[in-house]
């Protein structure tokens, strides 16, 4: 599939979905999870989680994506939102969620959170 972040670059990146890759999807994923269950951790323990997330995150877009140097440049250049959102992104594709059907989730999301803000 075909797969375009535009916080790295404008190039379409073709994705396959190997076990290899959805490995590493699932693995970061894990990770992710993990760092959200942060009640019982000590300080060093919550930002040695952090760090890992970050280069997790960062191994997993430039593997998957398949980036030249040059994106991964900009990929370490870009704030740390934009590239858990290109991870996000990557993964909701990566599941078979079209960029349509992707845009109609942010939607509903949004009134959602707009309707609660009410």
């Amino acid at each position: 599939m075909k797969i375009k972040v535009t916080a790295i670059s404008n190039r379409e990146h073709n994705v396959k979905t190997t076990n290899k890759n959805m490995e590493k999807m699932y693995d970061l994923q894990l990770l992710m999870a993990e760092a959200d269950d942060i009640a019982d951790k000590q300080p060093i323990e919550i930002i040695k989680m952090q760090r890992d997330l970050l280069h997790q995150s960062i191994d997993f877009l430039t593997t998957v994506l398949g980036l030249n140097k040059a994106e991964q440049d900009k990929l370490y250049e870009i704030d740390f939102k934009q590239t858990v959102e290109a991870v996000n992104y990557t993964f909701e594709r990566m599941m078979g969620l079209s960029d349509e059907d992707i845009d109609m989730q942010n939607k509903k999301e949004q009134a959602a959170d707009k309707s609660n803000k009410d």
